[in-house]
């Protein structure tokens, strides 16, 4: 799937940056481009894999009427930028921000910019504040989803509190790993050390992975699915669907890199059950735990799911108990599924993604409405 992705503000910009590293199979970079607008210019240095072209100092924060700054020359060239762009290049478009940032404000003006320039859905992920951030920040990122949802195709939720809270268990696991084991698992460069330092780094690794598979789904396979997932069938998965949540579980396989490529499939009874269970295993920690952000599944109206990994190690009949499942205990009808094998010598690990689009209940969203949203109301004398 070609995806052009608009990353506003630090976070926005580094998930950006996270998404379109090239990792080997997961996908070509002609398939990804990415711009990215801050007001730290130290940001927009750091970032490796973005265009110095496509990095764009913007010194104002908290805007408040950005439709006056048409004539500054940072807009001005991300208009240019955009527009540079031909009809058709890409499938969808993405915008990455922070909810609670200053540059958040940016994104009705530049929404209604692709909007004239493109034909393509544009999608926003974003990250709802951790709880640490402070109160006005929470408050203005609730103010901040209510404004981007009537402008956009659909937006992927990632909570950065639940998040935050997962990567100090992976972090604690990190000092005991050797720094290449390290990379390969977490696509991170440089040392333990370092990213003991930077939560956030490995945070943006986990939302990058899940982004990453997508747009891998939506590619022509080198080796043969089983269940074939293209481009189209992801975007009606999302498009229209305004809440979607991702949720993703792998698991190494533990003699990958060594002997593994020479391993023989197991194809009796026992071996069968075991790939069987490991599908169901990962499906229930991606539905369940490994989420963007906690939600209540049965409520959405559509689903995908995604297997990948070697093709010796994917059972169908997991693949297809989980469908049942998922198909199942959803509201709605739509239910997509389909599968990435790769061959051993590409990737060590099996994966198993799950995207619930159409939610009416994300559990973090639905607590911060109630918690400030009755603040608000009580202050404009609603009861």
């Amino acid at each position: 799937m070609r995806l052009l992705i608009l990353g506003l503000g630090t976070a926005g910009s580094k998930i950006a940056d996270a998404i379109i590293r090239p990792s080997g199979h997961s996908t070509r970079c002609s398939d990804l481009h990415a711009i990215a607008v801050d007001n730290d210019p130290e940001v927009l240095e750091h970032l490796a894999h973005i265009e110095e072209e496509a990095k764009f100092y913007f010194p104002k924060d908290d805007i408040e009427a950005p439709e006056l700054l048409t004539t500054r020359f940072t807009i001005d060239e991300v208009k240019a930028k955009l527009k540079g762009y031909d009809v058709g290049t890409h499938d969808a478009i993405l915008v990455c921000a922070g909810l609670g940032g200053g540059l958040v404000s940016l994104v009705p003006h530049l929404v209604s910019i692709i909007r004239e320039t493109m034909f393509e859905p544009v999608f926003a992920l974003v990250t709802i504040p951790a709880e640490d951030e402070g109160e006005t920040r929470l408050v203005r990122a609730m103010k901040n989803l209510q404004m981007i949802k009537p402008l956009v195709d659909g937006i992927i939720i990632f909570d950065n509190q639940l998040w935050l809270d997962k990567v100090q268990g992976e972090m604690a696991e990190i000092t005991l790993k050797k720094p290449a084991t390290l990379s390969e698992k977490f696509w991170l460069p440089g040392t333990a050390e370092k990213i003991k330092t930077n939560p956030y780094d490995l945070v943006n690794r986990h939302i990058a992975r899940r982004i990453r598979l997508l747009v891998h789904a939506g590619e022509i396979q080198k080796n043969t699915p089983q269940t074939v997932l293209d481009s189209r069938e992801i975007l009606n998965t999302i498009t229209g669907m305004s809440l979607i949540t991702i949720g993703l579980s792998e698991e190494e396989l533990p003699d990958h890199g060594g002997i593994g490529i020479f391993r023989q499939r197991d194809e009796s009874r026992v071996g069968r059950q075991e790939r069987a269970a490991r599908i169901v295993k990962l499906a229930e920690k991606a539905a369940f735990r490994d989420i963007s952000s906690y939600c209540d599944f049965t409520t959405a109206k559509k689903a995908l799911v995604l297997l990948s990994g070697p093709e010796e190690e994917l059972s169908m009949k997991g693949f297809m108990a989980v469908r049942k499942w998922i198909d199942e205990s959803i509201s709605g009808f739509e239910m997509r599924a389909g599968d990435i094998p790769v061959s051993s010598r590409q990737a060590g690990r099996v994966s198993v993604l799950i995207l619930f689009s159409g939610l009416k209940t994300v559990t973090r969203v639905q607590e911060l409405y109630e918690r400030f949203g009755r603040e608000e109301r009580k202050e404009q004398g609603i009861t």
